[in-house]
C-alpha cells in the first residue's frame, strides 16, 4: 500500500473515532445536570413607602413564572375576626426580581395612620390557573415586611371602633327590628336624620360613628333595613 493512501485511511480512522466519542454524553455533563425542583420554591420581600398612600414592592422568587399574587398592604396587629382594614390587589409576577407599586387610596375605605404590614402571597389553586403550569406544584407562599403609612391621617382607635360598630350591626341587626332611637343611638353613637327616597314613609338615620344608615318606616316604626355608608335608601 502506498505511503500516500495509508495516510488517508490513518486520518479517516482518526475522524471516525472522534465522531464517535462525541456522539456519547459525558458522565460529567450528566452528573452535573439539575432538575429545578418547584415544591422548594421561595418567596420575599422588601417594601417601602413612597408618599401617605404608594407603597412599593421589591419581589424576589423562584417560582416557575409568570403566576398571579396577591399584594396587600394591610394594619399591623389585626386579629382573624378582625374587620379587615387594608388594601389588596392581584398582581402578575412575571420576573424573578421585580417591583411595583400598591396605591392605597384605591382602598373602599380610608385607611388610618399607623403600622402596615405590606405582604405578597402565592396561592397555587388560582395562582398558577392562567400562568405557569409548573407552578401548580408549588405550596402556599408568603412573605411580608412592615412599614409605616399615613394614609388619610385617620385616627387608627376610630377605624377600629368604626369596624366594631359596622360588626354589631351586621350581627345583630335583622330586617324589621323594632325602632328606638335612644337604644340604637346608646350603641352606635349619635344619629342625623334626614329624608329617604325608600318611600314617603321612611327617614333615613345616619351614625357617623359606624359609617351606617338604618331606613326606618315611620308607621311601622321599625327598621326596613340597614345599609353601610351615608344613604337615602
Amino acid at each position: 500500500m502506498k505511503l500516500e493512501d495509508q495516510m488517508i485511511r490513518l486520518s479517516f480512522y482518526a475522524a471516525f473515532s472522534l465522531l464517535i466519542g462525541c456522539s456519547e454524553p459525558s458522565d460529567e455533563v450528566q452528573t452535573n445536570a439539575t432538575l429545578v425542583d418547584a415544591s422548594k420554591s421561595t418567596l420575599s420581600v422588601t417594601a417601602e413607602t413612597l408618599d401617605q398612600n404608594r407603597v412599593q414592592f421589591e419581589v424576589q422568587t423562584t417560582i416557575p413564572l409568570p403566576v398571579e399574587m396577591m399584594a396587600s398592604v394591610s394594619l399591623k396587629g389585626q386579629k382573624p375576626n378582625d374587620v379587615f382594614i387594608g388594601h389588596s390587589e392581584r398582581v402578575t409576577v412575571d420576573e424573578d426580581k421585580l417591583n411595583f407599586i400598591i396605591d392605597t387610596s384605591n382602598s373602599k375605605d380610608p385607611l388610618p395612620a399607623g403600622e402596615y404590614e405590606a405582604e405578597l402571597s402565592f396561592y397555587p389553586r388560582w395562582g398558577a390557573k392562567n400562568g405557569n403550569e409548573a407552578a401548580n406544584s408549588v405550596p402556599e407562599l408568603h412573605a411580608k415586611a412592615d412599614i409605616k403609612l399615613e394614609a388619610s391621617g385617620a385616627n387608627r382607635a376610630n377605624a377600629e371602633r368604626k369596624n366594631e360598630l359596622q360588626r354589631w350591626v351586621m350581627n345583630n341587626l335583622a330586617m324589621n327590628e323594632p325602632w328606638n332611637r335612644n337604644s340604637f343611638e346608646k350603641r352606635l353613637g349619635p344619629s342625623q336624620k334626614g329624608s329617604s327616597t325608600m318611600s314617603h314613609l321612611h327617614d333615613a338615620y345616619y351614625f357617623p360613628n359606624a359609617d351606617v344608615t338604618l331606613l326606618v318606616n315611620r308607621l311601622k316604626n321599625e327598621v326596613t333595613v340597614w345599609r353601610m355608608g351615608n344613604v337615602t335608601e
